[in-house]
């Protein structure tokens, strides 16, 4: 087994330490929280345009985090998608970024940000778990809403298998 393999399997389901962590006053988090945190939809990064002159100075990077939201299926509603802009200027740097995945970045997050961003994804039925890590990452299908897909097949095939595949 790889060493991303011992931190899953060692952390309680992928809660490892991620909630004490949180709260600490530390800009960055651990190792092992970083590996947990992937399948959370979040990546611990630094910011690059920083790193050299913080070197130079022996200082440690800035840390900053992305959050992937996972979006089955690349379908939201014009009130999710509200919600994900207004959320984009408060916890990060005020933009979104749409992958070819169908998912939805969130760049320059600090750490104190985390929890306020997943928590409004997760109250718009938008989620960030398995956004990112060794998983699917996201279940894609055509969101235009065409007259031959007026029932919905295709989408709730997204999201049902989006669940399924879900740590």
């Amino acid at each position: 087994m790889s060493g991303v393999e011992d931190i899953k399997r060692s952390s309680n389901g992928l809660r490892g330490d991620v909630s004490r962590e949180l709260a600490a006053h530390a800009a960055g988090v651990t190792h092992e929280t970083e590996v947990v945190l992937k399948f959370h939809g979040i990546y611990a990064q630094d910011d690059r345009d920083k790193r050299r002159a913080l070197k130079a100075k022996r200082l440690d990077v800035d840390h900053i985090f992305m959050v992937r939201a996972s979006v089955p299926g690349g379908a939201l509603t014009g009130q999710q998608w509200l919600a994900l802009d207004e959320v984009a200027d408060e916890v990060a740097d005020g933009s979104l970024r749409l992958t070819t995945r169908q998912g939805v970045q969130y760049h320059f997050v600090r750490k104190a940000g985390l929890r306020p961003l997943v928590r409004a994804l997760n109250d718009k039925l938008v989620t960030t778990l398995a956004a990112c890590g060794d998983v699917n990452r996201n279940v894609e299908c055509c969101p235009a809403p065409l007259p031959d897909r007026a029932d919905g097949t295709l989408h709730r095939a997204a999201r049902t298998l989006a669940e399924r595949f879900r740590p």
